[in-house]
């Protein structure tokens, strides 16, 4: 079964039986946001230049998350990586909706209705097919631990669980986590693949590193 970037980011993200995500919703919502874009770089939908996102495709995809994107970058062009990573991160409870339906039809996961003090709904998503998910983690554990050769695709996703702070979830054995930790940053900055997608790769975790101290600092001033 085919997966996309974002689908398999919020698989990793997720736990398995709980059906709640593992890290924080400031992470969560950065790493999405960076998820979109990088997945629209696989596609050539997007150009990144430096600083700059350029949309050079604006054909449909069979996603909605991603032609909602297409729509917005269109009607607002000329912003850069990190404002796209920001409105999207905005956008995340929408963006992340569109994704885990998608998942639900494809029978991956299941919705549990849940509601906090009768009121507030808290959704939870465990998984009813693991087998997608352990072929991801597979393929993950391959590049890492064995030295297979990577494609684009899996760099993308291991940036993406670096910056997100889902090392720890993505690599559970113990001893294969404390090895993957130690590499992870140099295999995602090191590995050769194409240079167009190799500077996507590294502007847009950029960015999403920025925008995560962003909030933390903001966070501090608030709490003070």
């Amino acid at each position: 079964m085919q997966l996309n970037l974002i689908e398999e980011f919020l698989l990793i993200a997720l736990d398995d039986e709980k059906g709640q995500f593992v890290i924080d919703s400031t992470h969560l919502h950065f790493g999405l946001a960076g998820a979109i874009l990088l997945e629209m770089a696989l596609r050539e939908k997007v150009d990144v230049t430096g600083e700059d996102l350029k949309l050079i495709h604006d054909e449909y995809e069979v996603e909605m998350v991603i032609n909602k994107v297409i729509d917005q970058i269109k009607a607002k062009p000329g912003k850069k990586v990190k404002d796209w990573i920001e409105i999207l991160a905005k956008q995340a409870d929408e963006l992340k909706h569109d994704t885990l339906l998608r998942l639900q039809n494809k029978g991956i996961l299941r919705k549990e209705e849940h509601k906090i003090l009768w009121v507030i709904p808290n959704n939870k998503y465990p998984t009813s097919d693991i087998t997608p998910e352990n072929k991801v983690r597979q393929r993950l554990s391959d590049v890492m631990l064995r030295g297979t050769k990577s494609e684009a695709h899996d760099i993308m996703l291991l940036s993406l669980i670096d910056v997100s702070d889902l090392t720890k979830e993505a690599f559970r054995n113990k001893d294969e986590y404390a090895i993957v930790k130690k590499k992870i940053k140099e295999v995602t900055q090191e590995i050769r693949i194409s240079h167009t997608i190799n500077k996507s790769i590294r502007e847009i975790q950029a960015a999403i590193m920025v925008a995560l101290m962003s909030a933390v600092i903001v966070t501090t001033i608030t709490n003070h």
